[in-house]
């Protein structure tokens, strides 16, 4: 596989309150960029390519991305519509999931200590019952991961399934349901999201109950044996007799508590768990990081990708969509994807 990358022009622009954005770090040929950090401040980088899986990471200060490596080549690779590879990273292990046209979740793990990847992993025990692709997964603590995706088992109906590794991905637990919709299905065509540390889960998911497509929460305290609390977010409500194909994003704040973002009809709110949402601005595929320096959101709006923290101004990106975020020290990493291309800015806070 060749890959084209290049270091464009950099752009400063200073914003009203005080950030400077270094627009387009570099770009490589790729769909659906992911980014985390980690606690140690090295970013992680993963998409898909064809049916082929690359990762890269960056750190010290300069934030520059190495080469990408090729992980791992997934036949009939699923990645569009955020439906692509998921990564998650612990102080010893990196975990890529990615799922087929099939419907089957794969698990790759790095053993950060050796530098070696695994084979690939099925993680769902029966099999051929992800067809709609989307799956998410993060790090708990350790060798702890959890993953969650949409599931169709047993009644052909779209149900959370999830499941835990205690090894750093290398083996996955005997999947189990963490919930059904009353009404017969969740939303078919949203995004899962999922966040942890230590015994806490959190999964954000769109339902579909009673013709509403609303975003609920489902909360584990057991490291995901159980998830006994599942709530509605926000008090307003999105009837709708279609799939927005928009699922939002849960993550944790420094103190663990869980901040959640998503849309309802034309606009964007972010809302704690139990408390009134609140608007943003208008858009789509609204993500959200969380560090030391806040909350940051990013979204997109009419083919432009668009950052955002707390109550500052939005700062316009470039062109494209899908954005994903992360939070590196003073400054947030961004990724999104534009004309089959995967995209990076940093923007120092």
């Amino acid at each position: 596989m060749k890959y084209l990358f290049y270091i464009i022009v950099q752009l400063s622009v200073f914003l009203a309150y005080g950030q400077t954005a270094e627009m387009g770090q570099k770009m490589a040929m790729g769909h659906l960029p992911v980014v985390i950090a980690d606690a140690g401040r090295t970013v992680h980088l993963v998409y898909g390519q064809d049916s082929t899986i690359y990762y890269a990471t960056a750190t010290g200060q300069s934030g520059k991305f190495g080469q990408p490596v090729a992980v791992a080549t997934l036949s009939k690779l699923v990645s569009a519509a955020k439906r692509g590879p998921q990564i998650a990273a612990t102080d010893r292990y990196v975990v890529i999931t990615a799922v087929n046209r099939a419907g089957d979740v794969f698990g790759y793990s790095l053993d950060r200590r050796t530098g070696k990847w695994s084979s690939a992993t099925r993680m769902n025990d029966v099999p051929a019952v992800a067809l709609e692709g989307f799956q998410a997964v993060a790090g708990a603590v350790n060798g702890t991961f959890h993953s969650v995706w949409l599931d169709l088992r047993d009644d052909r109906k779209n149900k959370i399934v999830g499941a835990t590794s205690q090894d750093g991905g290398r083996t996955w637990s005997a999947n189990r349901v963490i919930y059904r919709s009353p009404s017969g299905t969740v939303c078919e065509c949203c995004k899962v999201s999922i966040a942890a540390r230590n015994n806490d889960v959190y999964v954000q998911f769109r339902n579909f109950l009673d013709g509403s497509r609303d975003l609920h929460l489902a909360h584990s305290t057991d490291g995901g044996k159980t998830f006994h609390s599942v709530q509605k977010l926000g008090a307003g409500t999105w009837k709708l007799n279609a799939c927005p194909m928009d699922g939002g994003a849960v993550v944790l704040s420094p103190t663990g508590q869980p901040l959640t973002t998503w849309r309802r009809e034309t606009m964007l709110y972010t809302c704690q768990p139990g408390q009134p949402e609140r608007a943003v601005a208008a858009g789509k595929n609204v993500t959200m990081a969380s560090g030391s320096v806040g909350s940051v959101l990013a979204w997109d709006d009419q083919g432009t990708v668009w950052l955002k923290r707390a109550d500052s101004p939005a700062l316009a990106l470039g062109k494209g969509q899908m954005p994903s975020l992360a939070i590196k020290g003073q400054s947030v990493v961004c990724a999104w994807e534009s004309n089959g291309q995967v995209m990076l800015a940093t923007v120092s806070l």
